[in-house]
């Protein structure tokens, strides 16, 4: 049995019909092979906005203003995957990879779904949103 938040993110899959692989991870185990990805929140004029971005990457928080059309982006409380009532956007190089891993419910427990999936359930609209330094694979 999942704990309460996991939970909650395996019923929403499951009520979207969508596949999609849910994992505890072990103390020190490594997220299973595929892109993992960072959700960080901010307020924008009153909207929340979720950036998802890979892990390692620098979010490039001008890009984001502009691709959220936000004059001001201040740090907020990121919401529970699926981060309803949010602006999504997903860091477009994501969109290659065969499988996308994100945070699901705790620190331990992942959730990996196809980007075209993650972009369905969460609303999630490409976007640059990193680093010139980040792009390229290097």
């Amino acid at each position: 049995m999942w704990p309460e938040a996991v939970e909650r993110v395996a019923s929403f899959l499951r009520a979207s019909g969508l596949e999609g692989q849910l994992e505890e991870l072990l103390a020190g185990a490594q997220v299973p092979p595929g892109l993992q990805l960072v959700a960080t929140a901010f307020e924008c004029e009153q909207r929340l906005v979720v950036a998802l971005v890979p892990a390692g990457g620098t979010l490039d928080r001008r890009k984001l203003a502009r691709a959220a059309a936000c004059s001001e982006l201040v740090t907020a409380q990121r919401p529970e995957f699926p981060f309803a009532g949010s602006t999504v956007l997903l860091e477009q190089t994501a969109l290659t990879a065969p499988t996308v891993w994100l945070e699901a419910g705790t620190p331990r427990h992942v959730l990996g779904l196809a980007p075209a999936q993650l972009s369905r359930l969460t609303g999630a609209r490409p976007a640059d949103l990193t680093e010139e330094s980040q792009k390229g694979g290097g």
